[in-house]
């Protein structure tokens, strides 16, 4: 058992040793543990377990007391070519898909849809792109080509997303996937089946979006792709803790048009995410408690006990944010993301963050007031 342990740490200790930060690039590792093999380079560790990025974007987590073997088989990391990709997903998906290649993605379909889907998918990168770059954020380069499976039918997406852990599929049109960078769709035009209910939900590191009567496939692929660009370009952090408001109301936001547009033709009532504008005014009206605006900032409470209450203000904040104060925003959104992976986010740190970047320390019920009076205005 002794010797087991000094296994484990001399291992430990080599993978954290090939992955100094004085070095130039990161290597690429081969580990062996005793369920799988990973090949990759090393993101982030602790003191039990070690984060690794696979070479088609893919993030992957083991506990270092699984690893019977460690080996650097290659100096410098490099990710697959789209076309290695490409060649992967075939052979994943099968030959009924077509892969279509565009600047940014991989659009994976059924035969004959791949390229409408990846215009949609690219207008909404370029828009993100300029959008944040325009206001000071430096965007950073993608590592990987961008994956996008859009599946023929309800009952396949359901097979595919059982397959990476999700149960809970009824009625779910789309969602993103943190771990895997993949973003998951079924075209209902092509389905016997519609759901009958909308409601975006979150669960264990994968972004949901819900179909229903008032939503179509163009706003899933808009939602669920906003997920996928900001993880991507920078805006939010795969392996630090983001507050949830945050990435949801981004992605609300930006599935109105006029919101991504680098310049604003109509005024803001133009832009309006009607759904979510509605729902606030009823919350803010019937449920919502006065100066409770810190206390969203704070805490993922509402999203567990009020979930399209919590969605709603995520966009009036996020929206109010945008419009009024969007050069604060995008610096907020970078303070966020280059926070140290693993550490925990507390309610404190939240909040010092947000006064800190938009100046409300000691203006707090002024700001919130100002807040409530932009939507309602709207």
């Amino acid at each position: 058992m002794l010797t087991d342990l000094r296994i484990i740490v001399a291992i430990a200790g080599m993978i954290i040793l090939a992955c100094s930060p004085t070095q130039a690039a990161s290597p690429l590792l081969k580990i062996n543990t005793k369920k799988e093999i990973y090949i990759g380079k090393e993101v982030i560790h602790n003191d039990d377990h070690c984060w690794l990025l696979e070479r088609d974007g893919k993030m992957k987590s083991f506990p270092f007391k699984s690893v019977t073997g460690f080996k650097r088989i290659a100096k410098t990391f490099k990710p697959f070519s789209a076309a290695e990709m490409r060649s992967q997903l075939l052979h994943e998906l099968g030959q009924d898909f077509e892969i279509v290649g565009t600047t940014h993605y991989l659009v994976c379909a059924a035969p004959g849809h791949g390229k409408k889907y990846g215009q949609l998918f690219e207008q909404l990168y370029r828009e993100t792109h300029v959008y944040f770059s325009t206001r000071g954020f430096q965007i950073e380069p993608l590592e990987f080509p961008l994956v996008a499976i859009v599946f023929p039918d309800h009952a396949r997406f359901v097979k595919y997303a059982n397959a990476e852990g999700i149960s809970n599929t009824r009625g779910l049109a789309g969602y993103y996937q943190i771990k895997t960078n993949r973003i998951a769709l079924f075209d209902p035009s092509t389905s016997s089946k519609r759901a009958a209910l909308e409601s975006p939900n979150i669960l264990n590191g994968s972004h949901f979006a819900k179909a229903g009567a008032s939503s179509s496939l163009q706003d899933t692929i808009i939602h669920e792709a906003t997920h996928q660009v900001a993880f991507n370009l920078g805006l939010h952090s795969r392996i630090a803790e983001t507050p949830r408001w945050i990435v949801e109301g981004l992605a609300t936001v930006f599935e109105h048009p006029e919101s991504r547009s680098a310049s604003k033709s109509r005024s803001a009532s133009g832009r309006i995410n009607r759904e979510r504008y509605l729902w606030f005014g009823n919350y803010a009206k019937q449920r919502r408690h006065k100066n409770s605006l810190e206390k969203f900032i704070a805490s993922e409470r509402l999203f567990q006990t009020q979930i399209l209450d919590a969605y709603s203000e995520a966009w009036a904040l996020s929206f109010f944010l945008m419009e009024t104060r969007s050069s604060e925003y995008a610096k907020y959104l970078k303070r966020i993301a280059n926070r140290p992976a693993l550490e925990r986010y507390s309610s404190q740190d939240r909040l010092n963050d947000f006064h800190d970047c938009f100046g409300t320390r000691s203006k707090m019920k002024m700001f919130e007031a100002e807040y409530l009076r932009f939507i309602q205005r709207l």
